[in-house]
């Protein structure tokens, strides 16, 4: 049976707008109410104790009292704020998206109760212009020069590696061992493989790998260049002794029919081309929407302003960098080092992540305003759609939906494309 509220008991609420995205309740517990939920404690912590020369639930108020009193004190409190704070919320339709912050709580036995609670709530979008914007899509074209290039990445990943013979060139893999011959102690062989031709070291000791044979050594003076990392070289001289131990070149497959058969289920090498072809442009045209829907949402939110909540920034990037705390809100701990780099993750990330929910917010706004959420029937399409694109019924496709989860990342795609379709209608979008 739920209490009847009398003036005694009722409360007293402040509500304050502290922010676009903050409120600020100051809320005033009566002494009535706080009386009756003292009394409720102190009866129940009665009725389960057991004190020696007293049967359970029989020990006198006053012992109670003097043994525990300090622990319904304390309950009450707790209970009271609990109780007011949802009482307070219901009563001015308020909609916290985080736990509020309690603070300034004031209490003396037998008085009223008064404390504070802030909390953040999502902004009220208004989005009153969302047309006659202009954003152009990027081209979404695979030219031949594009297929050729991956084609040779999967050639190169394929290739294997054989002894050079004569002296090596770029791309080859080399082991050297490397001695500074200026050094004022002796200094010892520092031994070093990598490609050549990638950067990994200075272009003066490069050309001299490049005169070497495998098994052959040499002296040489080389020039450390201007843009050097490390300012204190840049300009430097140095008189090296280098000896190339190995070399190694990739002997690369020819991109024929066989080599085709060899990635998958391709007949010929047109076959796997096409596939190429068709993948880049389905990478194009994703890579084209989102640029294309990023230009309409950065306009819209141009034109029409609001804050994101700072709890929901945070916990966005939370997600953002995996520095997701437990389910008791305590975070996993860390070496100054890492808690330092995290930091500035976190700050160099702020702008995406604002950026994205600012997104995620006309998009949520605009689909309940303009009804495009996603249907059944809508969803039905879709799964029937990918289950004849995967060769499988559309049972099975909607049990692995489920069952993985996947299913209502699934109804946001499809609500996202009707609102940006609807946008679309409603703006000029030229193709570059």
């Amino acid at each position: 049976m739920s209490e009847t509220t009398t003036p005694s008991t009722a409360l007293q609420i402040d509500a304050q707008e502290t922010g676009a995205c903050t409120r600020k309740l100051t809320i005033t517990v009566p002494p009535e109410r706080v009386r009756r939920v003292r009394q409720s404690v102190a009866s129940r912590i009665a009725n389960s104790v057991r004190m020696p020369g007293f049967r359970k639930g029989k020990t006198p108020a006053s012992i109670v009292e003097k043994q525990f009193g300090q622990a319904i004190e304390q309950e009450t409190v707790e209970k009271v704020i609990q109780e007011a704070y949802r009482e307070a919320l219901e009563s001015g339709d308020h909609r916290p998206i985080e736990q509020g912050q309690v603070d300034n709580v004031h209490y003396h036995a037998g008085g009223e109760l008064h404390f504070e609670v802030t909390f953040e709530v999502n902004p009220a979008l208004e989005l009153s212009r969302i047309d006659g914007f202009q954003v152009s899509r990027p081209a979404d074209v695979v030219g031949d020069e594009e297929v050729d290039a991956v084609l040779e990445r999967l050639r190169q990943d394929r290739g294997t590696p054989a002894p050079v013979e004569g002296t090596p060139d770029y791309g080859d893999q080399v082991q050297v061992e490397i001695t500074q011959l200026d050094a004022e102690e002796e200094a010892e062989a520092s031994n070093y493989r990598f490609e050549l031709g990638e950067g990994q070291a200075i272009p003066d000791i490069e050309a001299a790998i490049m005169t070497l044979a495998p098994g052959e050594e040499g002296e040489f003076t080389v020039t450390f260049p201007e843009d050097f990392a490390d300012e204190a070289q840049r300009g430097k001289q140095e008189r090296l002794h280098i000896r190339l131990v190995d070399a190694q070149r990739k002997e690369l497959p020819a991109l024929d029919d066989e080599f085709a058969k060899g990635l998958g289920d391709f007949e010929s090498m047109d076959a796997l081309r096409e596939r190429v072809r068709n993948d880049l442009a389905e990478d194009a045209r994703r890579r084209a929407d989102q640029a294309e829907r990023d230009g309409l949402i950065g306009q819209i939110v141009e034109a029409n302003p609001f804050d994101v909540p700072g709890s929901m920034v945070e916990r966005y990037l939370d997600f953002m960098t995996g520095d997701v705390p437990d389910e008791s809100g305590k975070r996993r701990a860390r070496r100054a080092e890492e808690e330092e780099r995290i930091s500035q993750l976190r700050t160099f990330m702020r702008p995406q992540a604002e950026a994205g929910l600012r997104r995620m917010m006309v998009v949520e706004h605009l689909a309940d305003r303009e009804g495009l959420r996603a249907t059944a029937d809508d969803v039905d399409a879709r799964v029937e759609q990918l289950a004849e694109k995967a060769g499988r019924s559309p049972s099975d496709v909607w049990v692995e939906l489920e069952r993985s989860g996947q299913m209502q990342a699934l109804e946001s795609e499809i609500t996202e494309e009707k609102v940006f379709e609807h946008l679309r209608s409603r703006n000029t979008v030229s193709h570059g």
